[in-house]
């Protein structure tokens, strides 16, 4: 279980020097824990690409490289991102699971949203055509925001920027079945998966 750890390959944060803990071979991006700062790995080099990003400690059920059970399956936490809006922030979790595929566990004041990217065909890719309370074939807009990218820990599959806005469209299908849109400067994806209560989350030791 868990057995992706990159041991091939050693790289040094480029800026104080110390080895980078390295938990999923795949990652384009790590924070340094010694330094703080934001490393972006690319084939056998590594690139320090901005200051370090602290977040604030927040009480979480979630823990980085802490294993969880949800829905008959194990997880791992590899990295978080935070994203700031009008009245607080919330998470995106980076997990894997027993067969190194790969989900994001969403976070918003108590709700929990597990997903994994998905090809969903869109009627149209221009985010303003997307209003709360309308429909799209069998979904529903039940939500559409924004929230900008206040940091990450651990590490993740992708290059982010502090300070990037993030766009987010939710669409419901019933029987708490979620399509997350999701939309950057540089990137679209879609996202699918479901509400999950956070009491079914056990913590494993």
């Amino acid at each position: 279980m868990f057995n992706d750890k990159n041991d091939t390959n050693t790289y040094n944060c480029p800026q104080c020097g110390d080895q980078l803990s390295i938990y999923f071979k795949y990652s384009k991006l790590v924070k340094c824990q010694s330094c703080g700062s934001s490393i972006f790995l690319e084939d056998e080099s590594v690139t320090k690409i901005g200051e370090s990003s602290v977040l604030s400690s927040e009480p979480s059920l979630i823990k980085l490289h802490q294993p969880f059970k949800l829905q008959a399956k194990t997880f791992i936490p590899l990295g978080k991102i935070r994203y700031g809006y009008g009245r607080g922030f919330w998470e995106e979790w980076f997990l894997r699971d027993e067969k190194n595929q790969e989900f994001w566990l969403s976070v918003d004041e108590g709700d929990f949203v597990l997903e994994a990217k998905n090809k969903l065909a869109l009627p149209f890719k221009d985010f303003s055509q997307f209003t709360v309370g309308s429909r799209h074939g069998k979904y529903l807009v039940s939500e559409k925001g924004e929230g900008t990218c206040m940091g990450f820990e651990g590490e993740l599959p992708e290059n982010i920027h502090l300070g990037e806005k993030h766009q987010y469209i939710h669409l419901s299908q019933g029987g708490g079945n979620l399509v997350t849109l999701e939309l950057s400067k540089t990137s679209s994806q879609t996202f699918k998966g479901k509400w999950v209560d956070p009491l079914d989350i056990e913590e494993l030791t």
